[in-house]
């Protein structure tokens, strides 16, 4: 005999905890949010123009009275103060492609919470799915072994025949090496589920779905999408995949090599600095004072690889930008075109079988101990019954699957 699936003690999660766990605990969130910091950071620094600086400077020996380090009347000190000017966008175009990083890693953030509430969705779908199979097998399991208690006592008398004893206790063999295997999925996908909420321990989650209720949001979903993929309303999808998280975060790191561009050619412009001087006793006389600036001419370097560099880079963003936006468009439309299929599937399931599929098990080990069936079509109606509650499970979580893609769109696309 195999053991039934059971935890001494579990985590419980419902699917709509999700959100608020991954906002709360997910790792990859908390360090999206540390690049933000970051940014702000950069933009600050940005917006700082360069600091002035002063030269002094002192004679050694007075060469008129022989004096070392001479501080009065006739030594010579000499002050100059320069101070860097920008032209040309040469500091506007840095502070706006550092604001625009900026607020592409704000994006960033939208896109990790994005990401990061998918994945663990999507994991505890395949855990629930997995727990709720590992259910059907502890059904199983439970009527073959009493079955089998009871053959082996007839057995035992002669009452019955040693094949089926041996053919009832191999299929419950079967049944718990199943078994086994889905207990180890079920354990990669706990792993996966405590990774991305940051769950520390041991403690098993055990998840909590309505699966009816998770039906019914889904085809609510399905109308208010409808009009997005109509021909007619084919700009409200270009809307919608417009402002999808991940799309916005290309579009503000295109923005940043847009100004990364115009700062390079800013930095091909002459670089200026004004100049203030005052020599205490200079050649010309006592207490000289002048002013000037220094121009650094772009003769022989016009910055020129820096600018194709840049340019270069922001055809690239462009090009990803616009390879995203074609993703996102075809993926928007392939998953809701499969939700429609699965959708009509989990109906004609649910009119077909649904309603007496529970019934089954219980009506064949009636029928089997009462030797209406036989050995053959007792083991064919268990795996009649596991084959079609898995089949309907499996439609069921590939149903959320396909409504977490959409959401995207829905929730973070601000449809």
């Amino acid at each position: 005999m195999c053991m039934l699936t059971a935890h001494a003690q579990t985590r419980k999660i419902s699917i709509d905890e999700i959100d608020s766990l991954v906002a709360r605990r997910n790792l990859q969130l908390q360090a999206a949010r540390i690049d933000v910091s970051d940014a702000e950071g950069q933009l600050q620094q940005a917006k700082k123009y360069a600091n002035p600086e002063v030269q002094v400077m002192h004679n050694v020996q007075n060469p008129i009275n022989k004096k070392w380090f001479d501080f009065g009347y006739e030594g010579e000190t000499d002050v100059q103060i320069s101070q860097p000017i920008a032209i040309g966008g040469q500091h506007m175009n840095k502070v706006r492609q550092a604001q625009a990083m900026l607020n592409a890693n704000k994006a960033a953030v939208n896109v990790a919470f994005t990401d990061a509430v998918y994945n663990a969705r999507i994991a505890f779908a395949d855990l629930y799915g997995v727990q709720q199979k590992l259910k059907v097998y502890d059904k199983e399991i439970a009527s073959v072994e009493k079955i089998l208690q009871a053959y082996k006592q007839l057995s035992s008398k002669g009452n019955e025949s040693r094949i089926h004893t041996l053919r009832i206790a191999t299929m419950l063999n079967e049944l718990c090496s199943e078994k086994t295997e889905m207990q180890a999925a079920e354990n990669d996908y706990q792993q996966q589920l405590h990774i991305l909420l940051n769950i520390k321990g041991e403690t098993p989650i055990e998840t909590q779905m309505d699966e009816d209720a998770i039906v019914n949001k889904v085809i609510d979903n399905s109308l208010k999408l409808r009009p997005f993929v109509a021909h007619s309303d084919s700009t409200l999808l270009q809307h919608a995949i417009i402002n999808h998280p991940e799309l916005k975060q290309l579009a503000y790191q295109k923005e940043s090599a847009l100004y990364a561009v115009k700062a390079e050619k800013a930095d091909a412009l002459p670089h200026i600095t004004l100049n203030g001087e005052w020599d205490k006793n200079g050649s010309i006389g006592h207490n000289f004072f002048a002013v000037g600036a220094t121009v650094a001419l772009p003769l022989w370097n016009r910055n020129q690889g820096n600018i194709r560099s840049a340019k270069a880079q922001y055809e690239k963003a462009d090009i990803e930008q616009k390879q995203k936006e074609s993703e996102l468009t075809a993926s928007f439309l392939a998953t809701y075109n499969s939700l429609l299929n699965n959708l009509k599937l989990i109906e004609t399931q649910k009119a077909n079988i649904a309603s007496e599929l529970d019934n089954l098990i219980d009506a064949a080990e009636e029928q089997f101990m009462k030797r209406n069936i036989s050995v053959i079509e007792f083991v064919d109606m268990y795996s009649s019954y596991r084959n079609s509650k898995f089949q309907m499970l499996d439609a069921k979580i590939q149903l959320v699957k396909q409504n977490e893609e959409l959401n995207r769109f829905i929730k973070r696309g601000q449809l």
